[in-house]
């Protein structure tokens, strides 16, 4: 019973780190692990994922799909 607290204090820790979690942060991960697989492959360099912030440039002017 007295392991209710320090359990709920606990989960609560883990649930607010889990918004430090950015778009940025998963859209970098994600183009790493592109970076990654192509490592030993035929691919041309340069030919993943642009960085960021030109994925947010292109995004912004793009019109709304709906």
């Amino acid at each position: 019973m007295r392991h209710k607290p320090l359990i709920a204090l606990t989960l609560l820790t883990g649930l607010t780190g889990c918004g430090l979690t950015s778009s940025q942060a998963v859209y970098e991960g994600i183009r790493a692990q592109e970076k990654a697989n192509a490592v030993g492959t035929n691919a041309p360099p340069n030919q993943g994922l642009p960085r960021y912030d030109q994925y947010e440039k292109e995004r912004s002017t793009r019109p709304e799909i709906r």
